[in-house]
């Protein structure tokens, strides 16, 4: 019989506000250097990797902050 995996987020829920600014820039500065369209499929990769890792610290941001908007 196949056991399903549990997909778990990698961020844990008692991450500081502080913490995720951080890693958004980082995030941020990295794809900068990348360019908008990447050079290789491996680029493209990690554009699309680091746009999703964006996006989750950016709501997980806003629910720490209680805000609704992005």
């Amino acid at each position: 019989m196949r056991m399903q995996r549990r997909r778990t987020n990698a961020l844990p829920r008692n991450v500081n506000s502080g913490r995720l600014q951080d890693e958004i820039a980082v995030l941020e500065r990295r794809l900068a250097q990348i360019g908008p369209d990447g050079d290789c499929g491996y680029e493209k990769a990690l554009i699309r990797f680091f746009e999703q890792q964006l996006g989750e610290r950016r709501a997980l941001l806003r629910r720490r902050d209680g805000t609704v908007g992005g």
